[in-house]
C-alpha cells in the first residue's frame, strides 16, 4: 500500500478513536481566515486558530525542556495515538493540533536534537512520497516546539504554503529533477549561512519540500531571531507570534482573537523584518 494511502486510514481510524483529534479537525475545517495583499503575486493569510496556544507559548529554553517530559516519545505520547513507519526510523502521526488539512508530525525513533543536518534527504524523500504534501522542518531555535527530539510535519499542499522568494523575508529556493541535486543545493546554502551565524550549531532556519512537475523543490528561509519583540511586549502592543515555517511561507497563525483582528500589513512585515535573515 502507496504511503498516502496508508495515511489517509491512519486519519480515518484516530478520528474514531481519538476524540481529541476528531475535535481538533472538525474545528480546523470552521477556523477563521482573512487574507492581506501586496499585489497579485505576494499574500498573506491570517488563520485564528487559539488550539495551537500550546506550540506558540511553548518555553524552548534549556531549563524548560529538561523539566518536561518529551512528548514526542513513545512512552509519553498518548495511548490512542497509532502511526505509520516510515523509513524504519521515524513514526508518522496525526498531529492533535493541527494548522492544516491532515496535519501530521514525523518523529524520529531516538530522542536527538532538533538538527537537520543529513537529514535532508529524508525530508525529500517523504515529500516524494507524499505528491499531495508539503513537508516542513523548523529549526530548533525557528519554531520547533520540541528542539529536544528530531522531528518534520506535513500536511496537504496549498497555493499560499508554496510561495518561494518574495519582498516580505528571504527565501533561498532550490529545484532540481533529482534529490541528490537538490540535496548538494541545500548543502551549499547550509554552508553559506552556518558562516553567517557560526555561534549556532545550525544556522537558523526552516525548509519546506515538496514536489511538484516533476521536480524536487526546496524553500529555505534563513532566520536570525525566533520570536519578535511584539511577542514579550505587554498591553495592546503585544503580538503573540511565533513564527514557523508555516508563518515563513505566508500563513501566519494567531492564538488570540485580538492578534488575529488587528494584525496590518504594517504588522507583518515589521515581524518579518525581525525573524528573516537578508542574504546577498
Amino acid at each position: 500500500m502507496e504511503l498516502q494511502q496508508r495515511i489517509e486510514h491512519l486519519f480515518v481510524e484516530q478520528k474514531q478513536n481519538w476524540p481529541q483529534l476528531r475535535s481538533a479537525i472538525e474545528q480546523l475545517d470552521n477556523i477563521r481566515t482573512r487574507e492581506l495583499s501586496w499585489g497579485s503575486d505576494n499574500n498573506v493569510v491570517i488563520q485564528f486558530n487559539p488550539a495551537r496556544v500550546v506550540s506558540a507559548a511553548a518555553k524552548t529554553d534549556a531549563a524548560s525542556i529538561e523539566s518536561r517530559p518529551c512528548f514526542l516519545c513513545e512512552e509519553n505520547r498518548p495511548e490512542v495515538q497509532k502511526g505509520v513507519e516510515f523509513l524504519n526510523k521515524y513514526i508518522i502521526l496525526a498531529n492533535p493540533f493541527p494548522i492544516l488539512s491532515n496535519h501530521l508530525t514525523i518523529a524520529l525513533h531516538s530522542h536527538v536534537p532538533q538538527l537537520i543536518g543529513k537529514k535532508i534527504g529524508d525530508l525529500l524523500t517523504l515529500a516524494e512520497e507524499l505528491p499531495d504534501y508539503i513537508v516542513f522542518y523548523n529549526g530548533p531555535k525557528s519554531g520547533a516546539s520540541a528542539p529536544d527530539h528530531f522531528h518534520m510535519q506535513a500536511g496537504l499542499k496549498s497555493d499560499i504554503l508554496m510561495q518561494g522568494d518574495n519582498e516580505l523575508r528571504s527565501c533561498f529556493v532550490i529545484e532540481g529533477a533529482t534529490k541528490l541535486e537538490v540535496e548538494q543545493g541545500f548543502e551549499d546554502v547550509y554552508f553559506y549561512l552556518s558562516k553567517r551565524q557560526p555561534q549556532e550549531q545550525e544556522p537558523m532556519m526552516n525548509v519546506i519540500a515538496f514536489v511538484d512537475r516533476g521536480k524536487y523543490i526546496l524553500h529555505v528561509f534563513p532566520r536570525k531571531q525566533h520570536r519578535p519583540m511584539q511577542y514579550n511586549t505587554t498591553g495592546k502592543r503585544q503580538l503573540m507570534i511565533s513564527p514557523g515555517a508555516i508563518d515563513m511561507a505566508g500563513l501566519i497563525i494567531t492564538v488570540r482573537e485580538e492578534d488575529f483582528e488587528k494584525l496590518k500589513k504594517e504588522d507583518v512585515e515589521d515581524i518579518y523584518s525581525q525573524v528573516s535573515m537578508s542574504v546577498i
